[in-house]
């Protein structure tokens, strides 16, 4: 035998050519003893040479009882789909082969073909489920930092005042005479309901809290699970492309994450829980998997649930179940089969209709921000939607640019050796600066509610300050003149638009469960509201102008819509940040509920992608991917060739 390096790599070429020989005739037979001999996978090339080509073993013997270690992929390893998917076509013509011998093997075969079903709707159980105690969790946690409600102290502020014998829903926001059972700390301190005092106990406790949430959480990701902090979605796309990060997707993970969620959004941080739960509920499509050997021993087959998972996670966290599937389709799967589709929605559903039974947020309602208007809109109106759309590109571009810049630093810097530290300063800083103003102290959730929102007859509050005419048969469906709070509230929003924009960049990276979407939709808000408001006053104004005449019915009667402009610049500013379109319109009308106004929130989405792709191509979560060093190939992405062989090759 020729043992000369020549030698060996003419008897590998032999061995392998005949390996996939013998797949072709796989592919074109449809009698699974024709395909038993397959090729065995060696993990060098002297067991290569050093085997003999013995082929006429069983079938099973490359599927279900390869020996140890064979077919398997080691940590940070890109699977090898082509191997995996013949592996489970074998695997699938042997069943049905067998199937004939009998009624048990009838049994396993249909067992087989319910599977991915029955595994699909147990991740949508489990994700629903796990959104549902974290939102509860979340929301009674950030309410803690504000007071306690004594009598029943698992409730969280609007659930306590719901049980008040006096409920004033104008009242009981600003003043705690209208919720009596709700206790500030000041009160439960001795101090005054009002004044000086009450201030600056609650301004203490609020900072205190903040810090301790942001220490625990920060504590329990170090020690407990690393893979937990951040969003988790560049780490999905990169595990949907092929590549195994073990204990990523495990369940100390999960648990890590899904307490650190509440805990990082209770502290104030700006940041969100959204994007996580797609990281949650992929944990939960890794640890059923396993349950069926069809996945769990096949990772090219167990991306399957991974993509249906991904959709089940935007589900629950927008209660979006046809944006989450576009979302897994546009944003982060790879391998994307029909079959997949359907499973994605279904799996959708189930973690919708559970979470809606759970019903975390008290209304019956799967939507976060559902709106009770439909008031129609003007075609002119396009020009300021347009104009919101391109400054949430801007706003994506250089958040991207800033935000990575600051990661560089940490990594290279003596700043990454000290995660806990980093987490205890900017949530010291965050809360420090968010208590002032209400619009920053109160949950960006909370926050993009209010700034969505229509005001009505109940509103008492800055933004809703009109002097509305009482002669109108509907006083609060046209605009008015706006008073001296609007003013004020405007400017208020315009420092808070400041802070968000700027204490976003340096959070959003740091070692605890931090999400993108409601940040970044909170900047959107505020500068849609800030634009409509402007727009409303200057058609108040001038109701006389040409322009306006498909605005306004007659002078005193002009529709314009500050919380339509919010919703608009929500989406925008999303979608300059993570570069979505289709799944980003679907997920805004199903949050909203407002189906009537598709068309400003596409105009938006669109401006504001061309402008960010102008700019630069790169998402926040591609670009996260590559400052990582994650080996992502973007099916997406262009690669523009001008140099030519001579160009190479010519002597010089």
């Amino acid at each position: 035998m020729d043992r000369t390096p020549f030698g060996r790599l003419a008897r590998m070429y032999k061995a392998f050519s005949k390996n996939y020989k013998d797949l072709d005739k796989l592919d074109e037979s449809t009698d699974v003893k024709d395909v038993s001999d397959t090729a065995p996978i060696y993990h060098s090339d002297q067991e290569l040479v050093d085997k003999d080509w013995d082929w006429s073993g069983n079938i099973m013997d490359t599927l279900d009882e390869l020996p140890a270690g064979i077919g398997q992929y080691d940590d940070f390893h890109t699977i090898d789909w082509l191997r995996d998917i013949a592996r489970d076509r074998m695997r699938h013509r042997h069943i049905v082969k067998k199937r004939q011998e009998g009624l048990w093997e009838q049994i396993k075969s249909a067992h087989d073909a319910w599977s991915g079903w029955v595994c699909v709707f147990l991740v949508g159980l489990a994700a629903g489920t796990c959104a549902g105690f974290i939102d509860i969790g979340a929301t009674w946690m950030s309410d803690l930092k504000e007071g306690v409600c004594l009598e029943a102290f698992w409730f969280n502020k609007e659930q306590c005042c719901w049980s008040a014998p006096t409920l004033n829903t104008s009242s009981w926001d600003e003043d705690e005479e209208g919720c009596p059972q709700w206790w500030s700390w000041s009160r439960i301190m001795g101090g005054s309901l009002s004044g000086a005092e009450s201030y600056i106990i609650g301004y203490l406790f609020y900072v205190v809290w903040a810090v301790v949430f942001g220490l625990l959480a920060a504590t329990l990701v170090r020690m407990f699970a690393p893979y937990a902090c951040g969003s988790g979605v560049p780490e999905i796309k990169t595990i949907l492309s092929g590549f195994i990060i073990r204990g990523y997707l495990g369940k100390w993970t999960l648990l890590i994450k899904s307490v650190g969620m509440m805990l990082s959004v209770s502290a104030g941080l700006s940041l969100g829980k959204e994007g996580p739960f797609v990281h949650v509920a992929c944990c939960c499509g890794n640890i059923f998997s396993y349950l069926f050997p069809k996945y769990g021993r096949n990772e090219a087959k167990k991306r399957e649930i991974l993509s249906a998972a991904a959709a089940a996670g935007v589900s629950v966290a927008f209660g979006a179940p046809i944006g989450g599937v576009l979302f897994s389709l546009e944003e982060v799967s790879y391998y994307f089969p029909l079959k997949t589709l359907w499973r994605s929605f279904f799996c959708a559903l189930i973690a919708a209709f559970i979470l809606r039974s759970i019903n975390p947020f008290g209304n019956d309602h799967l939507v976060m921000f559902s709106i009770d208007y439909n008031e129609p809109w003007s075609l002119l109106e396009l020009v300021p939607f347009i104009l919101i759309g391109a400054l949430g590109g801007l706003f994506g571009k250089f958040f991207i640019k800033f935000n990575i810049m600051w990661c560089q630093y940490r990594k290279t810097s003596r700043l990454g050796n000290y995660p806990i530290f980093e987490v205890l300063g900017i949530t010291f800083i965050t809360a420090l600066l968010s208590f002032p103003n209400p619009y920053t102290r109160m949950n960006s959730s909370e926050l993009i509610r209010l700034l969505v929102s229509r005001c009505g007859p109940e509103d008492n509050i800055e933004l809703c300050d009109y002097n509305r005419s009482h002669n109108l048969t509907d006083v609060f469906k046209y605009s008015a003149l706006s008073g001296p709070m609007v003013s004020s509230a405007m400017w208020k929003l315009a420092l808070a638009l400041i802070f968000k924009m700027v204490i976003t960049v340096f959070t959003f990276g740091i070692k605890v469960p931090a999400g993108l979407f409601i940040p970044s939709m909170a900047v959107g808000a505020i500068i849609g509201r800030i634009i409509g408001v402007g727009f409303e006053q200057l058609v108040v104004n001038n109701p006389s102008i040409v322009l306006f005449s498909g605005i306004c019915e007659s002078p005193g009667k002009c529709i314009v819509t500050p919380g339509l402009y919010a919703m608009v610049g929500a989406a925008a500013a999303l979608g300059g940040v993570t570069r979505m379109t289709v799944s980003l319109v679907v997920i805004m009308f199903e949050l909203t509920g407002g189906l009537e106004y598709i068309m400003p929130m596409m105009a938006a989405a669109m401006t504001s992608k061309w402008v960010g792709d102008a700019l630069g191509r790169e998402g926040i979560y591609d670009a996260h991917i590559a400052l990582n060093g994650y080996p992502y190939l973007d099916s997406k992405e262009e690669f523009t060739h001008t140099t030519i062989a001579a160009d190479v090759m010519r002597p010089r």
